[in-house]
């Protein structure tokens, strides 16, 4: 492996990117640009078509910031398949993952940084290519021993086209990452650029969709023109400009072309009816400059003189930039060098541009230049601490200020998106445990649940124990520690919202069927967590007894059952019992089931009746008949059966789940029947005789999970009652509002958390 200098410079479309093919549309689906939803939320992403500028989410320091996009899910995404190349097999498995370790991330972000500590010039300069291979040199040992490396050289060892599946699975994760961070403003622009070593071209090249105000690369597509032709008969600007505006369709953005692609107008009848508006401008007219960039910008007063030449140095790499890559020698022996690892090191430039813009934006103070900027935040990344680079004061600031960059809102309240506070209303006190929830897209049903999960105190009081939370990190449990991570913010956090980016990610790692903008069943998602922190806690429990090692088998036996048992099973989990009855020979048989939520039918062909009513028409005997009958034991042959069906253990946490969604005749509906609940519910009616003679059947409820809207778009919301301030609040994501116990009963709701002992006060370390 060498290290030299890689730029990137903007150029034109090529004629044969833009060639024409006959019947070139006939397959061409007009929502092929929009996201396959069918429960598209009414707050499925932060844009408006009002908005006049972008707006970015605050974070602290610029490691922080970077990490929010370079997580764990990045890394892994990148070097997934490299397990099947280790072992000689030709393909890689889609479904084929690798674990990533506390150990190997370290090691991805060391060798990111030692690469990095050159920074990163705007223009073509390749002054310092001879300082970085010397400044490599004395990393040779530790690259010799790093694990990523190993990986990574797996992955060149891959066909082309496996090496750029690899890579824009790699910048899709990046893309989706952003999208939660940064709402773009109208004024968007469409950039390719060549890359190139020296003077040795790469067969690779770089699109971007880019934010003409602030310079923030919104999106990023990687191709070859060669393998885009194999593929498809579309022409390749199609293709490409296509994947780029894929997230953005239907908002109406102004994009910006360069007049190459014009291709005598097709491109514009093709994205006209589809919420896109595309402007051809000649190449010469596309250069940012100071006054383009700043012509509609009010006056800027004493304080503020900067301000030009910061809107221009943001927007200075839109024209190209340098910076260091790894390329392998047999690639600098040839003429053209490999797609992958020039791939891989342009789409770590835009994660440290993107980054040097939005901590720009939201920063103060000194302005530091983007390659000064580079280098120190490679110095924060490296894990070696000999690293000589000086570290610049701001980027280590606990604390930010609102950008002095005025044409950005200073407060804004999409629908959807965050509300942009200043720094006095982001400081105001808010009760623990009352914190909005930012909606990354689609994410409502998450946040949902989150909220109906931090209102739980029990739950909350355990995870949130110091021993338990360092017990969770020692085992790599990765959901349960994303979640305290998050319960923290919300309990502990001086924020009055938050964004759940961390934990939509894992989540996400985990089940593939939520890593996607559609909107999701809240219920599912609720019972799929569960089950993951339950198995994290398992972790912790078994390693707990494997350190006592039980000598009698008794003691044996009673510590595996203690492994088994977790906070989440002992407060979510209940027992029915079963009995069946032969309507032949009346032989009865008993069984019994565990569950952690029951769902309940709602009686049809009613508009309102009452959550008894649903338990009822849960707990009701009902006989199975036709193919539904039950072999007998006794008559050794299928007879109808009775089947009454009892509530053997209560659990402490009674989750319920009302069945709104179901067919009528041949079509999916919503029943939207209103189903009326109190905040005391009694369960007698419905336990078995041995759970009536030892258990309380009564319970309080503490949590609802709404639903507006019908199948195809619809929109979840909370309300949850705080045990520290003992009153009622409402989650719509990030907006939180107080309200009366009078109006927790709506026609919407979708889910009920019940508690059977009251909520306490929450026993929080540092609450």
């Amino acid at each position: 492996m060498k290290a030299k200098a890689l730029s990137v410079k903007e150029c034109t479309w090529m004629s044969e990117e833009c060639h024409l093919v006959d019947e070139l549309h006939g397959d061409f689906q007009r929502d092929s640009l929009c996201l396959p939803n069918i429960f598209r939320s009414k707050k499925v992403k932060p844009f408006t078509r009002i908005q006049t500028g972008p707006t970015y989410q605050v974070y602290y320091t610029a490691r922080e910031l970077l990490l929010e996009v370079l997580d764990r899910g990045a890394i892994q995404e990148l070097i997934r398949r490299t397990a099947g190349v280790k072992a000689g097999a030709k393909h890689q498995s889609r479904e084929q993952s690798t674990d990533l370790s506390e150990e190997e991330y370290a090691e991805a972000l060391t060798w990111f940084s030692i690469v990095l500590q050159n920074g990163l010039s705007v223009g073509e300069n390749h002054s310092f290519g001879s300082e970085l291979t010397l400044k490599l040199d004395r990393w040779q040992g530790v690259l010799k021993r790093n694990s990523f490396q190993t990986s990574i050289l797996s992955v060149t060892r891959l066909q082309d086209a496996e090496k750029l599946e690899a890579i824009s699975a790699f910048c899709s994760h990046l893309t989706r990452r952003y999208q939660a961070l940064y709402t773009p403003s109208q004024n968007l622009s469409v950039k390719k650029y060549c890359l190139s070593y020296q003077q040795a071209p790469c067969s690779l090249y770089l699109a971007v969709l880019c934010d003409m105000s602030s310079g923030f690369i919104c999106n990023m597509y990687l191709y070859c023109p060669e393998q885009l032709l194999r593929r498809s008969r579309k022409p390749v600007v199609e293709q490409v400009v296509v994947h780029l505006l894929r997230p953005f369709c239907s908002h109406r953005h102004l994009i910006q072309l360069d007049s190459s692609a014009w291709m005598e107008g097709k491109l514009t009848d093709i994205f006209c009816n589809l919420g896109v508006n595309i402007q051809f401008v000649p190449f010469a007219k596309r250069t940012i400059t100071k006054s383009a960039s700043s012509s509609s910008l009010p006056v800027m007063s004493k304080h503020q003189r900067t301000f030009e030449d910061s809107v221009s140095q943001l927007v200075a790499h839109l024209q190209g930039w340098t910076g260091p890559a790894m390329f392998l020698l047999s690639d600098l022996k040839g003429s053209v060098v490999d797609e992958f690892l020039p791939g891989l090191w342009v789409t770590l430039h835009i994660i440290c541009i993107n980054t040097f813009v939005l901590h720009t934006l939201q920063g103060s103070g000194r302005q530091v230049h983007l390659k000064e900027f580079t280098k120190t935040l490679a110095s924060q990344l490296a894990v070696d601490n000999s690293v000589t680079v000086p570290v610049l004061p701001r980027l280590n600031s606990n604390s930010y200020q609102e950008t002095s960059i005025t044409h950005l809102p200073k407060q804004r309240k999409d629908s959807s998106g965050p509300l942009m506070e200043n720094k006095k209303q982001g400081c105001e006190k808010h009760p623990p445990g009352v914190c909005g929830l930012d909606n990354s897209g689609n994410s409502c049903y998450l946040n949902a649940v989150f909220q109906c999960l931090c209102s739980t105190v029990p739950l909350v009081e355990h995870l949130l124990n110091p021993d338990t939370h360092k017990e969770l990190a020692r085992c790599k449990c990765r959901v349960a520690v994303v979640f305290v991570r998050l319960l923290e913010e919300m309990w502990l956090g001086k924020s009055s919202s938050c964004a759940p980016v961390e934990a939509r990610s894992v989540l996400c790692s985990i089940l593939p069927q939520f890593n996607n903008h559609s909107q999701q069943d809240a219920q599912e998602l609720l019972l799929f967590l569960l089950n993951a922190l339950h198995d994290d806690l398992k972790k912790v429990n078994q390693i707990r007894s494997s350190i006592r090692q039980p000598r009698q088998d008794q003691n044996r036996n009673c510590a595996t059952a203690a492994a088994e048992s977790t906070i989440v099973s002992n407060l979510f989990e209940g027992q029915l019992s079963y009995m069946t009855l032969c309507m032949h020979c009346d032989h009865q048989a008993h069984s019994t089931q565990s569950f952690t939520v029951l769902s309940l039918p709602i009686p049809t062909d009613t508009i309102k009746c009452s959550i008894q009513d649903c338990l009822s028409l849960f707990f009701e005997q009902t006989v199975l008949t036709g193919g539904e009958q039950m072999l007998c034991s006794v008559c050794e042959l299928r007879r109808e059966t009775a089947v009454l069906t009892c509530l053997d253990k209560p659990p402490e946490i009674l989750m319920l789940h009302l069945k709104r969604f179901g067919c009528k005749g041949k079509n999916q509906v919503k029943l939207r029947t209103n189903v009326v609940f109190s905040t005391k519910l009694d369960l007698t009616p419905f336990l078995s005789s041995s759970a009536q003679n030892s258990s309380c059947s009564s319970y309080s409820l503490y949590a609802v999970v709404n639903h507006t809207g019908h199948l195809n778009m619809g929109h979840y919301t909370a309300l949850c009652r705080n045990a520290l301030t003992r009153t009622w609040h409402s989650f719509d994501d990030s907006v939180v509002r107080e309200i009366q116990d009078s109006v927790v009963q709506s026609p919407n709701a979708y889910m009920l958390l019940y508690s059977r002992k009251p909520l306490h006060k929450p026993k929080i370390h540092g609450l």
